[in-house]
């Protein structure tokens, strides 16, 4: 008996269940977004391969995949046996992380971008996995995510969870997003300093002042006090500079009114915002 089914009216768990009920030997042929080989043997699943894994991982992956087709071809036996897990036990694994990876692709970078290792050291409470340095070792500046997923050997679910951790901990960057990134802080500082001028240089030392953290950020940019022109000297994050401004118009809008009176601030503020919105 050889069936064709489409992944996107059915899960593969659906075609491993009528496997396992049915206690069929042979292989079924995966195609889309990750292709591969499933094979068993009297309906329980006994190896499974794709091309950056076999075994579990491999199963794991393939059962991720929402387009496509499902091909069982009967009679054919495995090359070597990677799988054991009991079939009820490895559908409800199977179903709950295709669950979890609904959520990991969320926070997942686009599979094309670039990303590079970043400077700062792990802490020490972040205990690095033989997993994550084996992506981490792959993630150069140069590669894109997909070739680092790949090119990692753990398979789709386990790269990609491990890329998400990795971003998170802020170990790696997107070189490109963190350009844009810094245009922003230096597109903000200069437009607030030629409408605030020397008025802004002070609160910005202000602000600087008030925290470990804003030192940090300070550090970053350079000004010149002079012409009030803003310079990058470091890295920052999307959140360090949600971060900034937030803390540092809480400091204008309290300094701002004593200087310029209530109604002329908040002209100039409103003006300045609606200006910065028009840049973007």
């Amino acid at each position: 008996m050889t069936f064709e089914i489409s992944l996107k009216e059915f899960k593969l768990t659906d075609v491993l269940q009528f496997l396992f009920f049915t206690e069929k030997t042979g292989v079924v042929h995966v195609s889309g977004e990750t292709a591969g080989e499933i094979y068993f043997a009297n309906g329980i699943v006994v190896h499974a391969e794709e091309k950056a894994c076999d075994g579990i991982d491999a199963l794991f992956d393939m059962s991720m995949t929402s387009s496509g087709t499902a091909t069982f071809e009967p009679h054919v036996k495995a090359p070597k046996k990677t799988i054991s897990e009991d079939a009820g036990k490895l559908v409800d694994t199977v179903e709950k992380r295709r669950v979890e990876l609904q959520t990991i692709k969320k926070n997942m970078p686009p599979l094309d971008s670039v990303w590079a290792k970043a400077a700062k050291e792990p802490e020490s409470a972040v205990a690095l996995r033989r997993t994550d340095w084996q992506v981490l070792a792959k993630i150069d500046g140069k590669r894109k995510l997909s070739e680092v997923i790949t090119e990692s050997k753990l398979g789709g679910y386990e790269a990609m969870k491990t890329v998400v951790w990795l971003k998170d901990q802020g170990l790696i960057y997107e070189p490109e997003q963190a350009v844009r990134t810094m245009s922003r802080m230096t597109k903000y500082l200069n437009s607030f300093m030629a409408d605030f001028g020397r008025n802004g240089l002070i609160w910005f030392k202000r602000w600087s002042a008030t925290s470990e953290d804003s030192k940090r950020i300070a550090r970053a940019v350079s000004i010149d006090e002079e012409t009030m022109e803003t310079n990058v000297v470091a890295e920052l994050n999307v959140r360090d500079i949600d971060s900034f401004i937030k803390s540092f118009e809480e400091i204008v809008s309290s300094e701002g009114p004593k200087i310029y009176g209530k109604l002329l601030f908040r002209k100039k503020f409103d003006d300045f915002k609606t200006k910065l919105k028009d840049e973007e």
